[in-house]
């Protein structure tokens, strides 16, 4: 098949990229060509997606993963621009785009923190509260969400994912696991909501891209939780961070009232794949890339 991923530069994207691009044509759209570097049957596009068209999309797509990210999704107000246009509008100018020339499967990555926290393992038909404020990041993912899956009915896979807390080698240094690890090295303080700090499953990226992957292999409109299977809290993470940096980490509490966030996996490990790399082995990989 010929297969387009935006975001192909992200930790998710550009580990798709080389695992379908073994068996399928690739189009991998980035925001720069000096960004990335790929191996073969793929073919680059070169587009920033908070200023883009869809003339760029090759006629001949069968499957496209929309897993583009704005980068300033920290820089609330300054970003909320940004964060629209990738997050919401430029999804759908393409899925649009997509309906009218035929593409069979269409795949939006949105994120786990739409739940909020429950408190609970969160399933994907739990009622998400649309007053509660997540954040313009967060209420952008489920507004394009809701808008997004008016459109399902027109392909013949129709696929949102909630990724929480994906972790691996070459991973942007301001996400959690690799900022835990520059923590520890560096002796700076990790702060923790309580005794034990929030409690989260993450999922190795070659467990994310599995199942990402085998997506490919299902029909009809699904959503699914993209997690896996190790739950622990912030401080039980960073202590096996310690075990194998062989360095303390310096904990600073505070009586804030957090919940968890933990997903259940159970529609993922059905019909995609079930995570295979233990937490440890994980912490382990990334640890030694860096």
């Amino acid at each position: 098949m010929n297969i387009l991923i935006t975001g192909a530069n992200g930790l998710l994207g550009k580990n798709l990229v080389e695992k379908l691009s073994k068996h399928h044509n690739v189009y991998a759209v980035v925001k720069s060509k000096n960004e990335v570097t790929f191996s073969k049957n793929i073919e680059i596009i070169e587009s920033d997606l908070a200023n883009s068209t869809t003339d760029i999309l090759p006629n001949d797509t069968d499957v496209i993963y929309y897993l583009a990210q704005s980068n300033r999704f920290r820089e609330f107000p300054d970003g909320a621009s940004d964060m629209f246009e990738v997050n919401i509008n430029t999804p759908l100018k393409i899925v649009e785009w997509a309906r009218r020339n035929g593409v069979k499967k269409f795949i939006y990555a949105s994120s786990g923190g739409v739940y909020g926290n429950p408190n609970e393992p969160v399933k994907e038909f739990f009622d998400i509260n649309a007053n509660e404020k997540h954040g313009f990041y967060l209420d952008g993912k489920l507004s394009a969400e809701i808008l997004l899956k008016n459109y399902a009915q027109y392909f013949e896979t129709f696929v949102i994912i909630r990724p929480f807390f994906m972790y691996g080698e070459g991973q942007n240094e301001t996400m959690l696991i690799p900022r835990l690890i520059n923590s520890i090295k560096n002796h700076k303080e990790i702060v923790l909501s309580g005794k034990e700090g929030i409690k989260i499953n993450p999922i190795y990226i070659d467990d994310a891209v599995e199942s990402v992957a085998r997506i490919l292999d299902i029909t009809k409109e699904h959503v699914i939780n993209i997690a896996g299977e190790d739950i622990v809290s912030l401080k039980e993470l960073a202590l096996l961070i310690q075990n194998i940096v062989e360095q303390e980490p310096i904990f600073k509490y505070n009586n804030n009232i957090q919940n968890d966030l933990v997903a259940d996996i159970t529609v993922m490990q059905e019909k995609l794949a079930k995570p295979k790399i233990k937490l440890r082995e994980g912490l382990e990989r990334v640890v030694n890339s860096l």
